[in-house]
Order: structure tokens, then C-alpha cells, then sequence
């Protein structure tokens, strides 16, 4: 290899070719590394990304507006299957049941104080929050039951079979859900205690 300066020839040696050459292929290889950085970043957050989006919907709870009516359906139609039929007694003993099972659920996902729960529009659920809204459901629960003794009382008056609606009456019917509840919420909290699982009770609820 030579170049001119002045018309004097002077020839360098080949290495500079080599150096040259080795330069390019030295830059080629570090623009190479820093592609594979980028993209090996790029693929470091996706998982990262992937992982937070997993982590929260594990820990986003649906609060379902027929969670409580489902359980306790599931209930009652396990005590017709053994029983042929249920009368209000069983009803009750469902319902209370069904209050307690939803009740260990909430207990269970924050036995562990560091977890944190979400609602399914993003913000935080607090414990509290769910026992609110079970309770609410609850209450539902028992306006719905006490609503059904209404109609079927109307149809004991078309029939003749009473005079009125007896009002006084299905109000203690009521009262009964609340006992029920409190008494599955004592069962549930001893069996707690001893390590038993809590299951459904003969509860007898007299019926007016």
C-alpha cells in the first residue's frame, strides 16, 4: 500500500489494511452486541411486564352479584338430592352455611399480610370491603326470602287458607337468616380453632 505526498511514494505497511479491517469488524460486532442487549432488554421487560400483569389478576377478586345466591343453591340442592325436599329450616341452615363458607374465603386471601387485592376496576380491595359487601349480600338474601313468604302468603289468602298477610310473622322469619348467620359464624370460628372443617347443621328454625 502507498500514498503520494509531494510525488515522493511512501509506502506503510500492510497492517494498517489489517487494522482497518479489524476496526470495521471490531464496530460491526459492538453494534451486533448492542442489538442483542437492546433486544435481550426488550425481552426482560416483556417478562417482567407479563409477570406484574399475571400477578394482578391473580390477586383481582370478582365480587359476583350471584355469589352468595349460587352457594347457596348449590346447598340446598345437595339436601334435596339426600332429603327429596327442603323446608324452611333448610333454607335458613343454608343460608347461614353459605355466609360462613364466602366469610373463610375473604379470610383465607389475607391470612398473609402482605397480599394485595384489587377490584376489576384496578383499585385497591381492603378486607373489610369484602365483609361489607357480604353482608350486603347477605341482607339481599334474607329481603329476597322474606319476599318470597309474602307471595306464597298471598296465595294461602287467594285459597282462603288465612285472612291476611302476616306481616309480624314473616319479619321473625327473617329474624331467623340473622340467627342462622350467627350461628355458622360461631360454628365456622370454633372449628377454626380446632382444625375441623365446618359443614351443614340440622339448625331447626320453628316456622309460623
Amino acid at each position: 500500500m502507498s500514498i503520494s505526498i509531494s510525488d515522493y511514494p511512501i509506502h506503510l505497511p500492510n497492517i494498517f489494511k489489517f487494522d482497518r479491517e479489524y476496526l470495521g469488524k471490531q464496530e460491526s460486532q459492538n453494534a451486533e452486541q448492542k442489538v442483542f442487549h437492546r433486544d435481550t432488554l426488550e425481552i426482560s421487560q416483556l417478562s417482567n411486564n407479563r409477570e406484574n400483569i399475571m400477578d394482578r389478576v391473580k390477586h383481582t377478586v370478582t365480587q359476583s352479584a350471584t355469589a352468595f345466591s349460587d352457594t347457596r343453591a348449590e346447598i340446598l340442592k345437595e339436601i334435596r338430592e339426600e332429603k327429596g325436599q327442603y323446608d324452611y329450616s333448610d333454607i335458613a341452615n343454608a343460608c347461614g352455611l353459605s355466609y360462613a363458607k364466602l366469610y373463610a374465603e375473604i379470610e383465607e386471601r389475607y391470612e398473609n399480610g402482605n397480599e394485595q387485592y384489587y377490584k376489576l376496576d384496578g383499585t385497591l380491595l381492603t378486607k373489610q370491603d369484602e365483609i361489607d359487601w357480604l353482608d350486603k349480600e347477605y341482607e339481599n338474601e334474607v329481603t329476597w326470602q322474606k319476599a318470597c313468604a309474602k307471595v306464597k302468603s298471598q296465595r294461602e289468602i287467594s285459597l282462603g287458607h288465612i285472612p291476611e298477610i302476616p306481616i309480624k310473622e314473616i319479619e321473625e322469619f327473617g329474624k331467623r337468616f340473622q340467627q342462622s348467620k350467627e350461628n355458622y359464624m360461631k360454628l365456622y370460628r370454633e372449628n377454626k380453632q380446632t382444625g375441623n372443617p365446618f359443614v351443614l347443621q340440622n339448625y331447626m328454625y320453628s316456622n309460623s
